[in-house]
């Protein structure tokens, strides 16, 4: 079975170690720049002396993050990343002074001096972003005190993994089998899914969501101690509020993250279609939100890695040759660990530092829907693949805005390629659940977190009091408006905001699951339809990296999100789905 090898970085820790002390040792030569960024050649040599330092960091933390992933319970390992931030943090304190002093020369000058050598001209696109943000950046003295409390912003992350996994207890529940388990987050969805019993199914959820129920305290304080870390943020650079702070530096208008919410918020009836189909068809005396787990038709395939791989690189191989192999490259052995194991963080990513190739965690359950994510992950690992491969180092970097297009984008080809190969009335069920569940996921929920995100922070905005009770009371709302349930009958639910580990450590990152759903949902009609150049389209986006905003990648690729019909089109998807699903049941 695949798992990690990260020689790639470090063969053993001791080379790891002297590394991190050449990292300390370029801290004061950056720092001796100060003052003297105003001469062609300071500058040049700063900017080179800068990528040296970034790389080293690339290579430490990358290191030592993967590490810590795979046992965040190995506290020599999350040592490590402790050690790395500190020095990482000190560096921001040494150098705030930098983007200070470069805006004080004035774009004129500073575009001359990028235009004078090639090593240079890549940072043209992110210096015209550093003079757009000018009205938010603040003196040198300012931004030196700001990054004093650099230290301070990685706590509340931290926090958060030390109360819901390193430090929680996994609690194990008797069946009405008799058999004893142990649930844990990693797990709980498939041990549901696979459970006959309405009671078992109680006993497995509670189980997992006690955690979040006992330390409901703490996880309010983590994270008022998030919103208030924002808002301290926003407020210091003059933003209006959290959302502005969050969207500005990518230029993307807030009128995108209004209309997925408005969009999303209006178009529930097809959401509560599908849970009565549910709950009809599955002989429910009452629906709860963990019943979503349940299959609608029995099939008993197991998806191991391999069989996932092969299922994934069928459904690709009649795409362009170039994207085919990018995707199988982002598989290769080394580069993905698979299975759960105890301590490993929970979930899935895929993580790319320049200069190396992308990690991608997974926690493999075998099931359909880890399918699904083993194409997800392997979107976002070939993305960066094109991106560092066609773009220097300094806009190699992608948004978060566009990365989940690449994403959800193989989700789609994997879905219409198994509908194909359907034989039988119960897998044509099973893939259209897959389908509308995950509509469900990727741009319902994620857009209730995000409204929910939003409803939070602009509560601190105004000076309202934050604690568990606040906090769930936006999600019982929210609950009952975009499924018609009522959360405080299930044990431990309304805790649900204190699950979600993006609202603690990447606030306002969700919204953009769903904003990326439905901009590869239109790329890949795009493609479907046979427009003329539609891939060669997506290709440039995959591989423009960071060299442009988020919102123009997204329309070169022929996706325009400022279209609120780009949004609708998600809505129309989803309720044909579920009327697909419909007549398949009955017929």
């Amino acid at each position: 079975m695949s798992k990690w090898n990260l020689t790639e970085y470090y063969k053993n820790e001791s080379d790891w170690n002297k590394d991190l002390e050449q990292l300390k040792s370029l801290i004061p030569v950056l720092e001796g720049f100060q003052g003297k960024l105003n001469d062609y050649n300071n500058f040049l040599e700063f900017f080179k002396v800068d990528e040296e330092t970034t790389k080293l960091f690339y290579r430490l933390y990358g290191y030592a993050h993967l590490s810590s992933d795979l046992n965040l319970k190995d506290v020599a390992k999350s040592t490590m990343v402790q050690q790395i931030m500190i020095v990482v943090n000190e560096l921001s304190q040494k150098t705030a002074w930098s983007s200070p002093e470069i805006l004080s020369l004035g774009k004129e000058k500073v575009m001359d001096f990028l235009n004078r050598d090639e090593f240079l001209k890549p940072h043209i696109f992110p210096l015209e972003k550093l003079f757009m943000q000018q009205k938010h950046v603040l003196s040198e003295v300012e931004e030196k005190i700001l990054s004093n409390f650099g230290p301070a912003s990685s706590v509340s992350t931290n926090l958060y993994q030390s109360v819901s996994i390193i430090d929680a207890k996994n609690e194990k529940v008797t069946l009405d089998s008799g058999e004893e388990i142990t649930v844990t987050p990693s797990t709980y969805r498939a041990l549901i899914a696979e459970s006959k019993s309405s009671e078992d199914r109680r006993k497995i959820f509670e189980a997992v969501f006690k955690r979040y129920e006992d330390s409901k305290t703490t996880f309010a304080n983590i994270y008022n101690l998030v919103l208030q870390q924002q808002a301290a943020r926003y407020k210091s650079r003059h933003y209006e509020n959290a959302l502005s702070a969050a969207l500005f530096a990518n230029n993307i208008p807030e009128s995108v993250f209004h209309n997925l919410k408005d969009v999303a918020f209006e178009n529930t009836n097809g959401i509560k279609k599908y849970i009565k189909l549910r709950k009809e068809y599955l002989k429910l005396d009452e629906y709860h939100t963990y019943d979503r787990f349940i299959q609608l038709a029995k099939d008993e395939t197991k998806y191991d890695f391999e069989k996932s791989k092969t299922l994934f690189f069928d459904s690709i191989k009649d795409l362009d040759s170039e994207f085919v192999s990018m995707q199988k490259e982002a598989l290769a052995d080394g580069f993905v660990d698979v299975l759960p194991n105890d301590g490993k963080r929970t979930g899935a990513y895929s993580m790319s530092l320049y200069g190396y190739h992308p990690y991608i965690l997974l926690n493999h359950d075998f099931t359909l829907d880890s399918v699904f994510t083993l194409a997800h992950e392997a979107g976002h690992s070939a993305h960066s693949l094109f991106s560092n491969s066609n773009q220097p180092m300094p806009i190699s970097k992608y948004t978060i805005f566009v990365a989940e297009i690449a994403s959800t984008f193989n989700e789609h080809v994997l879905l219409d390629h198994l509908l194909t190969q359907v034989k039988d009335k119960n897998q044509r069920i099973a893939l259209l659940q897959t389908a509308i569940d995950g509509i469900m996921a990727t741009f319902f929920r994620q857009t209730l977190f995000a409204t929910y995100e939003y409803e939070a922070s602009e509560l601190v905005n105004k000076g309202m009091p934050i604690n568990a009770d606040v906090l769930s009371k936006i999600m019982i709302d929210l609950y009952k408006h975009y499924y018609d349930l009522d959360i405080t009958k299930e044990k431990g639910k309304q805790y649900i905001w204190a699950y979600i580990p993006h609202l603690f450590q990447t606030p306002f990152y969700v919204y953009q699951y769903a904003t990326s759903f439905a901009a590869s949902l239109k790329i890949y009609k795009n493609i479907k339809d046979g427009l003329p150049n539609a891939f060669e389209n997506y290709k440039t986006m995959l591989k423009s990296g960071g060299s442009q905003f988020p919102v123009e990648q997204a329309k070169i690729a022929g996706a325009d999100l400022t279209n609120k019909e780009t949004i609708l089109a998600v809505v129309e998807r989803f309720n044909f789905l579920v009327d697909e699903l419909e007549k398949t049941l009955t017929n």
